[in-house]
């Protein structure tokens, strides 16, 4: 049957906590809308008790979950990424296959959102992609991934108008592109996040004192350095009277040796030291980030939510390298004396914590979610959408 004579079904992809949280304002659109099925495809992190078993923020948020796809096999090492990739191309085709969805809704640059992908295109599904044209310097593989969604993917909603001249660039034809700004701002712009006093409590955090929150993941480029890397910027936090706040890496080759030093941290008094989460919610982590004095380590939040919460980032190592960003943001390599005179200036520096609270956010458009949605709603589905040309 035709996307013509049903409702048109829409299925949303999401494989980790971060994306989740970009993809739920798109989501509650399409939830709410009458004339969509919005069908919910849950893989990767999310299905992993190591990670916390995020799907079940999904559900709490109220959202039937109609697949999961298992594809996250174990070890810390590229080969292990590459199978799980394998894995997860073929159940995604199983999963794509029995909901018959008109269009799948992807985000980013990991491999949940590539197999989804592969997987679609190859049954003539057509692909829409969140935050294309983004990039990253091509320290990692990150970069690698996100271009080549963009070139399986039919509709195209970059963050930035700098993202959509890259998916220009890249011989994608003007109609498909919508620049819609970065979703994930939607909450943060909305006040939708938890009182950062209340976040304090809840997670027994003194009231007063300054929080450092820590998200560092592994640079997939050099997994076997991920733990030094780590250690060296927790001992650049340790130089301060705040309390470190960590929240846990994602699962990219090197995640095992970051966690094997936050656990080896965690052996201090906690009501004094380090705190470690494997995950929050994403309200919390707003709230959070809302509370914190500082943040430090390499998380795209840093870069893009964190100067509209006024929050001054340490970006630490390459892994953000290139990407576009407000002046809240003083960019180190993996060194304890360098990101300690970044922190020193974040913390103490009285101008530069102007400059930050003064910044403007390039990733700002806002309703994100809801200019995907309706875009999702009303383009014509079919010979046209799928069949691809190049520009140049």
């Amino acid at each position: 049957m035709s996307g013509s004579e049903r409702t048109r079904r829409i299925a949303v992809v999401t494989g980790t906590r971060a994306e989740y949280g970009l993809l739920k304002p798109g989501m509650d659109a399409l939830r709410d809308a009458n004339d969509i099925e919005l069908q919910v495809v849950v893989t990767g992190m999310h299905l992993s008790p190591a990670h916390g078993t995020t799907v079940n923020d999904l559900v709490a948020d109220g959202f039937e979950v109609d697949r999961e796809v298992y594809m996250q096999l174990a070890g810390d090492t590229g080969r292990s990424m590459a199978k799980s990739l394998g894995v997860g191309t073929s159940g995604m085709a199983e999963a794509l296959g029995d909901l018959d969805p008109d269009l799948v809704l992807v985000l980013g640059d990991r491999d949940e959102a590539l197999a989804a992908g592969l997987a679609a295109v190859h049954m003539n599904v057509p692909v829409a992609h969140v935050h294309g044209g983004d990039s990253m310097g091509g320290a990692i593989i990150d970069d690698s991934i996100r271009h080549a969604l963009t070139k399986f993917a039919h509709l195209h909603f970059p963050a930035s108008e700098r993202s959509h001249e890259r998916i220009l660039k890249l011989g994608e034809e003007p109609w498909r592109v919508t620049t819609v700004g970065a979703p994930g701002l939607d909450a943060v712009l909305a006040g939708e996040f938890s009182d950062p006093s209340e976040v304090r409590a809840s997670l027994n955090l003194d009231p007063v004192r300054p929080l450092a929150l820590v998200v560092q993941h592994p640079v997939t480029t050099r997994p076997d350095e991920a733990g030094a890397q780590m250690r060296e910027t927790l001992a650049a936090v340790d130089s301060f009277d705040v309390r470190p706040v960590v929240v846990h890496p994602n699962s990219d080759a090197g995640s095992e040796r970051i966690v094997a030093v936050i656990e080896e941290r965690r052996a201090f008094d906690e009501s004094e030291g380090l705190v470690a989460f494997r995950s929050l919610p994403r309200r919390d982590y707003l709230g959070l980030m809302a509370a914190a004095e500082v943040m430090v380590g390499n998380s795209s939040s840093a870069i893009i939510e964190a100067p509209s919460l006024d929050l001054p980032v340490v970006d630490v190592g390459p892994r953000q390298a290139g990407r576009e960003r407000a002046d809240h943001t003083l960019s180190v390599p993996h060194d304890r004396e360098a990101i300690e005179s970044a922190l020193e200036r974040c913390l103490h520096d009285a101008p530069h914590r102007e400059t930050v609270a003064a910044a403007s956010n390039p990733y700002d458009y806002g309703g994100a979610g809801n200019r995907i949605a309706e875009r999702l709603r009303t383009v014509e589905l079919g010979e046209r959408l799928l069949r691809k040309r190049l520009t140049f």
